[in-house]
């Protein structure tokens, strides 16, 4: 066989491999795939990079050169810590002190070259800084090495919920940055096993000095760091209960290795709540967990809304509408589940009804909580019955699988996909649960990392937005499938809700007696 004729036998197999075939006559090109997706993040990541730089200096400079709502907190405990009194707190502030050591830093090092600059503008460059750069160069683009066909960093920068914080000087950004720092270390293991899981777990502990209730998605990773190596030297299998005590064996055959390293992180949180006799730092009156359970159906609302690229489709909404059919008694169940949970779990705060410079007021005041029972109860319970299905069904096809005699042919956790078991899964929902579900307050700061963990472990759909697809016939070229148009069109949705958002919060500004500048609305 001639050297041209082996090359072009070589290409042909890697080609092959690149391409999977779903059915006969349907397939999906990863390669291709892969490369539109680096190439997208390489030519629009300096378009996000100026827009948001552009909007920024235009928001601080001409919109609200002063401390906007939360930020008179945020701002004068910094400004604190700035003048030397580390001992000083400010009782109103729920939060550990992360954001402001953060801030103390930034300011020292920026304060010697940008000395024109105000205190307020030179803070809300952490937030800036983390959320462009750090964000998605230093921790989203390991994971987008190892799944490209999942998601887009450009994208996930661009999630409204988080990028409304790049212009000002909250908690939120660096809470969500360090967590989901630990998440990625954890599933890249970047210095190998050992070191890796204690760079996670150091993360993570990081991220509970910005927001308390990190904790619960401490122990996620951590579950989803001892399942990822149980899988492969435990073999798991389609025997469900198996696989849990798989879990549980492995967990303590390394708990050395694998659990110590973030059970310190729980120990501390213990220690700190006998400290503090409370997870609320602060202001407890106004911030007292509870029983929310209206919560979750608010969360999975929003997060229907936000991933309507990649859910939407006459398939997806087809198999509603047949599950409706197949299911009928079940389903008229259900929704009047929700009618219940509606009328004797929602909880109105007095911050929600009170501030009208979130969204929140007006959703809630307007829609949600309505005057008339039947868009109350006839019309946002089918809604929030749908978008639990959308939440649930949409992760359905990502989750692993196992078969029930042929053990894995993985060797290395290293080189599972970026994917949940049956195991994870439900951890994700139960820690979905104990996050928003004790917070009396509706507040869609509180849905950011539901979103991520659960937007991460998405395999995202090929199938077209509206129409169908028909398998080739035998004798015919297969037709290839992509999930770019999706990937695409979640950047474009993310960015036009961006944008509505940011015209909202610049055109429309109303007084307030209590406060000496006009206002605005944020999420």
């Amino acid at each position: 066989m001639s050297e041209a004729s082996t090359e072009d036998k070589i290409q042909e197999e890697q080609e092959a491999s690149a391409v999977q075939e779903l059915v006969p006559g349907l397939q999906r090109n990863l390669e291709e795939e892969v490369v539109r997706g680096f190439i997208a993040n390489i030519f629009i990541y300096p378009v996000v990079l100026l827009y948001f730089v552009c909007t920024f200096a235009y928001v601080t400079r001409k919109v609200v050169p002063y401390e906007f709502i939360d930020e008179k907190f945020h701002i004068n405990q910094t400004l604190t810590y700035l003048k030397g009194h580390w001992l000083q707190w400010d009782p109103k502030i729920t939060t550990p002190p992360g954001l402001y050591i953060l801030g103390y830093v930034n300011h020292r090092l920026l304060r010697t070259f940008i000395k024109s600059w105000s205190s307020l503008t030179i803070l809300r460059l952490v937030n800036l800084f983390g959320g462009l750069v750090y964000f998605p160069i230093v921790v989203l683009r390991p994971l987008f090495l190892f799944n490209a066909i999942s998601f887009w960093p450009i994208a996930l920068i661009c999630f409204p919920l988080m990028s409304t914080y790049y212009y000002l000087y909250y908690t939120d950004v660096w809470s969500t940055i360090f967590i989901i720092q630990s998440l990625s270390v954890a599933l890249t293991m970047p210095l190998g096993m050992k070191y890796s899981i204690w760079l996670s777990a150091a993360l993570g502990g990081i991220s509970c000095l910005f927001r308390q209730t990190n904790i619960v998605w401490c122990g996620f990773i951590m579950l989803v760091t001892v399942e990822r190596q149980a899988i492969v030297h435990k073999q798991f299998n389609t025997h469900s209960m198996n696989n849990y005590l798989k879990l549980f064996i492995h967990s303590v055959d390394e708990f050395k290795t694998l659990v110590f390293p973030y059970f310190l992180n729980f120990v501390g949180f213990f220690l700190y709540l006998i400290w503090n006799r409370s997870i609320t730092l602060g202001d407890k009156s106004n911030h007292t967990a509870g029983i929310h359970v209206m919560q979750l159906l608010y969360c999975f609302a929003f997060l229907a809304v936000f991933s309507l690229p990649l859910w939407f489709s006459k398939n997806f909404l087809r198999m509603y509408r047949d599950r409706f059919q197949n299911k009928q008694i079940q389903m008229i169940l259900e929704i009047l589940f929700i009618m219940l949970m509606i009328r004797y779990f929602t909880k109105v705060h007095p911050f929600l009804l009170a501030d009208n410079r979130h969204y929140t007021f007006y959703l809630f005041k307007r829609l949600m909580n309505h005057n008339r029972r039947l868009i109350k109860y006839g019309l946002m319970a089918p809604i929030y019955h749908f978008c639990t299905f959308v939440y649930l069904e949409i992760l359905r096809p990502s989750e692993m699988v196992f078969d029930p005699i042929i053990p894995l042919p993985i060797k290395d956790p290293i080189q599972l996909p970026v994917q949940l078991t049956h195991i994870s899964w439900t951890a994700l929902i139960l820690c979905t649960i104990a996050t928003v579900v004790p917070s009396p307050l509706f507040e869609p700061r509180y849905y950011i990392l539901p979103y991520y963990f659960w937007r991460l472990f998405i395999t995202c759909s090929a199938e077209p937005i509206w129409g169908e697809v028909l398998p080739a016939l035998p004798d015919e070229k297969p037709v290839t499938i992509s999930s770019t148009k999706r990937l695409f069109l979640e950047f474009c949705w993310f960015w036009v809700i961006d944008l509505f958002t940011l015209l909202v919060f610049i055109r429309y500004a109303f007084p307030w007696q209590t406060e000496q500048f006009l206002q605005r609305i944020i999420w």
